[in-house]
């Protein structure tokens, strides 16, 4: 089991660091903000990659939950050129996912 706080985008809807959470296992994984929980059942990931922002890092979250907003952001670094990301990409290889860089 893994947590970390960072930042979020939900389509258009963007939380900044510190305002949102990601944590999850080998089962799957749970973005907490704006007062709700998004889950993602490991069945229901698609493909978890680095997003690049303008001025951060993230985790794209790429998903078939057809209630949740279709484009998903965890924000891990407000730098881009920070180690956050590796950090959390380990933390989910380690949990048996697959960080397309």
């Amino acid at each position: 089991m893994f947590s970390q706080i960072g930042g979020a985008r939900l389509d258009w809807t963007n939380v900044t660091i510190p305002f949102a959470r990601l944590s999850g296992d080998g089962n799957g994984l749970r973005l907490s903000c704006l007062g709700r929980d998004y889950v993602f059942l490991k069945s229901n990931i698609e493909r978890l990659s680095r997003y690049r922002g303008m001025l951060s890092i993230g985790l794209h979250i790429e998903h078939t939950v057809p209630l949740y907003p279709k484009f998903v952001v965890f924000w891990v670094s407000a730098l881009p050129w920070g180690g956050r990301f590796l950090v959390l990409k380990e933390k989910l290889e380690s949990a048996g996912y697959s960080v397309q860089s």
